[in-house]
């Protein structure tokens, strides 16, 4: 049996890599939606074993296209993923109707694994385990935002609130450039911040309240 597969990722290159990933080999048949609305489109029209979803559009993480795609098909096992998830996020996009979070780090052979699972199918999380998601993410509604971050994010987010500049803080602690920038997203995602003038001010109100 093939498998068809309907990807949606805003790098066109990415392209190449999933073909190489799920090709013939595989028997995988290969779709790729070109937006939100193509995606939308596509899932309503036809018959799809695994909806693949990139979540980090346009600078921010979109869950809510998860909500939509899962409300077209609701037999359709949805696959999100991306660099940025933290435990909230990955709570969120599982009661949104992810059927599975991967995050972009892993493995190919595990990533494989797991879409090859979910295109025959399979159902990765329970009723049970998606309460346990949703009682997680109560949880850490009712404390700071700053509880979020991990121990780097949180020295990062320290020295540049204290008005420490990006090549110093590379130079601290010995990261490259691009490696702050990609700490900063994080520290703006998880805080639901958009720049280090808010992100002080938060630092502010949770020195107050401690």
């Amino acid at each position: 049996m093939e498998r068809k597969i309907i990807i949606y990722d805003s790098v066109p290159l990415m392209q190449y890599a999933y073909n190489a990933l799920f090709g013939k080999d595989l028997k995988c048949e290969l779709q790729f939606a070109e937006s939100e609305f193509d995606l939308e489109n596509k899932v309503s029209s036809e018959n799809f074993h695994l909806a693949l979803i990139d979540v980090f559009q346009k600078d921010r993480i979109n869950l809510s296209i998860i909500k939509r795609i899962s409300k077209l098909n609701k037999k359709l096992n949805i696959a999100v993923y991306s660099s940025l998830f933290d435990d909230e996020l990955k709570a969120k996009a599982l009661m949104y109707g992810a059927s599975v979070v991967i995050e972009k780090t892993e493995s190919a052979e595990s990533i494989i694994k797991t879409v090859l699972l979910l295109s025959d199918g399979s159902r990765y999380f329970d009723k049970k385990m998606k309460l346990n998601a949703k009682l997680k993410l109560v949880k850490k509604k009712n404390s700071s935002p700053l509880v979020k971050l991990s121990s780097r994010e949180l020295q990062i987010a320290e020295l540049l609130v204290s008005g420490v500049s990006n090549n110093t803080v590379t130079q601290q602690l010995n990261l490259a450039a691009t490696t702050i920038s990609t700490y900063k997203k994080r520290i703006f995602i998880k805080t639901q911040t958009q720049n280090i003038i808010e992100l002080s001010e938060l630092f502010k109100q949770y020195n107050k309240n401690k």
